[in-house]
């Protein structure tokens, strides 16, 4: 990308120059990371489309068409959008000089690349049976596999070469980095996603019945973590200024690294303590989310808020604001329509949904801050609006999936499958779908600005 994202961002001190972050290379294996997120987004975002024609009513696609390309658009969204951006995050926050962790950071990005093809191009040996699993959905066939294992393993190359770095520099214990703040919070998202594939192989290798819904559980809920920890790393860049409005001190940062790494130790030891295909298992993991993992972002978001508020009387507030209170809107919405999840309806896909918009509005914002000249390489109009059809449409899908799981709808099923035909069902679909179209629309513009941008050379 941009020379302007060359710099990493301070959590709390935006004064940052070039000069002061020369690690050349490890910027340009960021900008491929980002390159790749940026494709899995948008190939996502047309998987997208197939899912809120088949949900619309009357519009609905078949069953099966439904489910492989649900199993796509979750993978590509939340697996590797999410865990791209952060990789190439991880690698501006903590730059590598050179050396074997360079090669080794390197060599991450061609294998997540490799896997990612292997992805896609996994249904067309057309044995792949969707296996919705929660968290990784899966095509039963031996190349996503392949493909999924490849792309996890090149994110965990660049994770522990960030991670090797990070621990030298700190054992220097030379000045005081300007980004320590927002160093420690990626070092903390590292360790969990090590955490979390450590899960995964734990359950892996337990014998017996256990379905692969059972078994990818505990390491989906730690990747949650995961996404935690990077969308308060984002909310703490895009909110710096009103953070320093309310004199928001760095100590708050390192308790509330403090109570996500908590939570990774937990899942970890209910990996470890308790059977894979046993209740207090999924019992456990579910505790843990449900009371350890919300509590710093929402602390946080209470003080980007009380900052907003100070900055808004004084007329300050900038576009960039927008995304950053939309991305804390959304989360608040999913955290409250978590707590209404009655069973396997629509409000359990409602409550992630607002969780993970979250996230990915909070991505988008934080590209927008690091790149101005997409702004001049792309329709003017297009950029500045795209966090707001985003937001609005993610907004909407939640609330009418959330209001049709409390009619019963069930999850993981088109409308076709429902055998509901009252008005009030017609609506809250009717509204999801529209939802899902502007969530879609606004992907959609993030992604065309972006290639708008590299084509024009905006974008280095």
């Amino acid at each position: 990308m941009r020379a302007s994202i060359s710099c990493p961002p301070s959590a709390l001190d935006p004064a940052c120059t070039a000069a002061e972050y020369p690690a050349v290379a490890s910027g340009k294996l960021s900008r491929a990371w980002w390159l790749l997120a940026v494709l899995a987004l948008g190939a996502s975002t047309l998987c997208a489309v197939v899912l809120v024609v088949a949900r619309t009513p009357f519009l609905g696609l078949g069953a099966e068409f439904f489910r492989s390309a649900l199993v796509l658009h979750v993978d590509l969204a939340v697996v590797v959008w999410f865990l791209a951006v952060a990789a190439g995050l991880w690698l501006l926050a903590i730059p590598l000089g050179g050396g074997i962790l360079l090669r080794m950071a390197r060599a991450g990005v061609w294998l997540a690349g490799l896997g990612v093809v292997a992805m896609l191009l996994s249904p067309l040996d057309g044995q792949g049976v969707p296996v919705l699993a929660n968290y990784v959905p899966v095509l039963d066939t031996p190349s996503f596999y392949v493909g999924l294992g490849a792309f996890l393993s090149g994110v965990g190359f660049s994770g522990v070469a960030c991670l090797l770095m990070f621990a030298i520099e700190a054992s220097a214990r030379g000045p005081r980095h300007p980004a320590a703040a927002m160093r420690c919070v990626m070092a903390a998202a590292i360790v969990a996603f090590l955490a979390a594939l450590a899960t995964f192989l734990l359950a892996a290798r337990v014998g017996g019945e256990a379905s692969l819904d059972t078994r990818l559980w505990g390491g989906g809920h730690v990747l949650q973590i995961v996404h935690t920890l990077m969308l308060m790393a984002a909310w703490l860049h895009l909110g710096r200024l009103p953070l320093a409005e309310v004199a928001f001190s760095r100590r708050w940062v390192l308790w509330m690294v403090a109570l996500e790494l908590l939570a990774v130790g937990l899942d970890l030891l209910i990996a470890v303590a308790l059977p894979v295909d046993g209740v207090a298992y999924r019992r456990g993991f579910t505790l843990v989310m449900r009371w350890l993992t919300w509590p710093a972002p929402l602390a946080l978001a209470v003080w980007i808020v009380f900052g907003h508020v100070r900055m808004a009387r004084r007329g300050r507030l900038q576009t960039l604001d927008a995304g950053l209170l939309g991305s804390i809107g959304l989360f608040v919405l999913g955290c409250l329509v978590g707590a209404f999840i009655r069973g396997e309806t629509t409000t359990v896909p409602a409550h992630y949904h607002g969780t993970v918009g979250a996230v990915t509005l909070a991505y988008m914002a934080w590209a927008q801050s690091r790149l101005p000249g997409v702004a001049r390489a792309a329709w003017a109009g297009l950029w500045r609006w795209q966090p707001l059809v985003y937001g609005l449409g993610i907004g909407l899908m939640v609330i009418g999936l959330a209001w049709a799981g409390q009619l019963g709808v069930p999850r993981k099923s088109p409308h076709a499958e429902t055998l509901m035909a009252d008005g009030a069902h017609h609506l809250a679909m009717g509204l999801a779908g529209t939802g899902g179209l502007l969530a879609t629309a606004g992907a959609a513009m993030f992604v065309a600005a972006i290639l708008m941008g590299i084509c024009r050379k905006r974008i280095d």
